[in-house]
């Protein structure tokens, strides 16, 4: 009771979901499936920043030749050394690379650029170490989800979020081309999983811990499937997350 007490408190938690927490398994879900998503565009060397407990890695592993993690917290890479024993994995933020000029063929920054002190210079390295035409694949939580459309993010953990247009006139002016998809979670009926819990205020969720919130909303949700997760152009402000990809 003790250490599953523990896991409920961990707020950092959330920022990379454990496997072995039930609350967590929609969560997963929607995380891997992005990893599916631009796995058929993956190639080469690759470096996942913000690779969290690294289990995305296990996704495009087959379609790289050589791939590097890295994570600003040595909490997560302890987990992701765990399970990924061929991957190096490097303890750096995004804003400062320890890594060469133009030395990857892919590039993947999940849920990473909210957390970013000085965007314009996570992008700049993300493009310093980029080859050319190399595929950079971005993600970023959808602010009027999240946030209910305020500036400053609920999350604590988030420094700035973004509505589609902006993440647009973000990416735009830094590559040679840009890509935003929308994801969803699509079921039979529509888009809404359980139309009772969309309806609670944003604010109200923000009072309960994340992990206990991902406990009720799997108690009262049936499990979600790799095939519920959808990924369109369309409808963007309704998505729940933003998806960018984007060449140099």
């Amino acid at each position: 009771m003790k250490r599953w007490l523990s896991v409920i408190l961990d707020a950092e938690s959330l920022e990379a979901p454990r496997r072995e927490f039930i609350g967590h398994r929609d969560i997963i879900t929607r995380n891997l499936s992005r990893y599916h998503f631009v796995a058929p565009q993956i190639r080469g060397t690759l470096l996942e920043i913000g690779c969290g407990r690294g289990y995305g890695l296990e996704v495009v592993a087959p379609r790289t030749t050589a791939q590097i993690g890295i994570d600003i917290s040595p909490k997560f890479l302890t987990d992701a050394c765990s399970g990924n024993l061929e991957t190096p994995f490097i303890c750096a933020s995004g804003e400062a690379l320890p890594l060469a000029d133009h030395c990857f063929d892919s590039v993947i920054a999940f849920d990473v650029i909210e957390h970013a002190k000085d965007e314009l210079l996570f992008l700049s390295e993300l493009k310093r170490i980029a080859r050319r035409n190399t595929l950079i694949a971005l993600s970023t939580p959808n602010r009027l989800l999240t946030s209910g459309n305020r500036v400053t993010p609920l999350n604590p953990f988030h420094i700035r979020e973004y509505v589609a247009a902006e993440f647009c006139e973000l990416l735009k002016p830094n590559f040679a081309s840009v890509e935003i998809f929308g994801q969803f979670d699509q079921q039979e009926k529509g888009l809404s999983r359980n139309s009772l819990i969309d309806r609670i205020p944003i604010r109200w969720k923000y009072f309960l811990p994340h992990n206990l919130q991902s406990l009720i909303s799997v108690a009262l949700r049936r499990p979600l499937r790799m095939e519920d997760c959808r990924f369109r152009k369309e409808n963007l402000e309704r998505a729940h997350t933003f998806v960018a990809l984007c060449r140099c």
